[in-house]
């Protein structure tokens, strides 16, 4: 992740947004003032945010006795995936 000082993000605000548009990483700007802050576009967040929903949505059916049987049926653990990416849509 690239630190950057606030000052410079402000001045070259156009320049960092399409760093963050290009790379979909987000950026941590420094503040001595000021606590740390993290910025990306909000594309970005919003494909961050439904994967690590998935993750945990994923983590949560593991626990589930459907999936912690000694042999695991891979068309259940399908079945749940794929009604995961539904309920994200």
């Amino acid at each position: 992740m690239i630190s950057i000082k606030q000052e410079d993000f402000a001045e070259n605000y156009e320049l960092f947004a399409k760093l963050c548009d290009i790379t979909s990483e987000p950026l941590k700007l420094v503040n001595a003032n000021c606590k740390d802050m993290i910025v990306m576009t909000a594309d970005a967040f919003q494909r961050r945010k439904k994967k690590l929903d998935l993750r945990e949505k994923m983590l949560a059916a593991d626990g589930d006795e459907e999936l912690s049987t000694e042999s695991t049926d891979f068309n259940k653990l399908r079945r749940i995936i794929n009604e995961l990416s539904k309920n994200e849509e």
